[in-house]
């Protein structure tokens, strides 16, 4: 099938649905690695030097987000290698990842997220534009042409985006400084709302650098939403589909959710909850651990990493009661306040089945 033909078919919806979905799972595959084990090997690598090699691999995963970004997003668009590669390169190139100097070239992190997302748009675009006009002159041309226009256009953006991305992030800072409870509740619910829609919390987190308490209101929010899950669909789905929810990624639940969307209301109302004692107890993050929840334990572990006298006896305890006690109480009250008091909805509306 040519690229002409799948261009006929590909609507502005489609485009932008594969777009998304190649920006979350470059994402969250380049950031797991390292939000699992990146704090457990810091820990552990005086003690043992194969920590230490650990860390500097999933580091490594890391700082290749922009190149699986743009081979997942060509990757959505059934591209062959060719194109796939060059979406790859032109993505990074315009990432702003690398700072050329007189003397070398720097990787300095993951670049500019929001500014990766329209390079590989753009060179999808082009991608799509050209077809299959080169023939086989592909492998020779397409790449330098990708590259040098969508890549050059993502490196003239990326001043504009990155001030942009910086704004949006302190805007969001200073709003916790003026008002701290009302922002936890309003990142919390938030972040309990788009971890269980197709939008990936992890990507939003980064793009903005949440950091401090917003970073730990949206894990608490995620916490809620994967918890809220996990109760309400025990009853009706098989466990390890539940389990899955609770510990992996309560998206899994999109199917119940569109089909019955009230059942989000007890969620959202224990994400306010947990808002609240994110700002209350202090708990705080990274802009890479916003977003995971206690998956992994990644909110866990950067909470106590913030918190004064690290991992003592009362902090793991303040742990304990905010990532689990609380949410757990929180999820089962709510859950049942919203079914059989109010009859908002039944225990069935949680079937992930059709």
């Amino acid at each position: 099938m040519t690229n002409e033909v799948k261009n006929e078919a590909l609507t502005v919806k489609a485009y932008v649905n594969n777009v998304l979905t190649g920006l979350a799972i470059g994402i969250v595959a380049g950031l797991i690695p390292s939000a699992l084990l990146s704090e457990i090997c810091k820990a552990l690598a005086p003690h043992a030097p194969v920590f230490g090699i650990i860390l500097q691999i999933v580091t490594t995963i890391m700082f290749t987000v922009p190149l699986l970004i743009g081979t997942a997003i060509a990757f959505k668009f059934k591209f062959n290698p060719i194109q796939m590669v060059s979406v790859a390169a032109a993505t990074y190139i315009g990432s702003g990842a690398l700072n050329f100097t007189p003397s070398a070239v720097v990787v300095t992190g993951m670049g500019d997220l929001i500014n990766t997302l329209l390079t590989a748009s753009i060179a999808v675009g082009v991608v799509l534009l050209i077809g299959d006009k080169l023939k086989a002159f592909a492998p020779l041309v397409l790449p330098t042409i990708v590259c040098i226009v969508s890549g050059g256009l993502g490196l003239w953006m990326l001043p504009f985006v990155r001030k942009i991305t910086m704004a949006v992030g302190q805007l969001v800072d200073s709003y916790f400084a003026l008002a701290p409870i009302l922002m936890g509740i309003l990142v919390a619910v938030s972040f309990s709302i788009i971890i269980l829609s197709p939008i990936s919390t992890v990507a939003i987190a980064t793009a903005i650098s949440m950091s401090g308490i917003a970073s730990g209101a949206g894990n608490l929010g995620v916490v809620a939403a994967a918890v809220g899950m996990f109760i309400g669909g025990l009853r009706v789905n098989p466990i390890g589909l539940s389990l899955s929810a609770l510990l992996g990624t309560p998206k899994i639940m999109i199917a119940a959710i569109v089909r019955k969307p009230i059942i989000v209301v007890p969620v959202i109302l224990n994400a306010a909850v947990l808002g609240v004692l994110a700002v209350i107890f202090n708990i705080q993050g990274t802009p890479i651990s916003a977003g995971f929840g206690f998956s992994g334990l990644v909110g866990p572990i950067n909470a106590i990493r913030f918190m004064h006298g690290g991992a003592t006896a009362a902090n793991l305890l303040i742990i304990v009661l905010v990532f689990i006690i609380i949410p757990f109480a929180g999820g089962w009250f709510f859950e049942w306040l919203c079914r059989t008091k109010l009859h908002l909805f039944t225990k069935d509306d949680y079937s992930t089945k059709p």
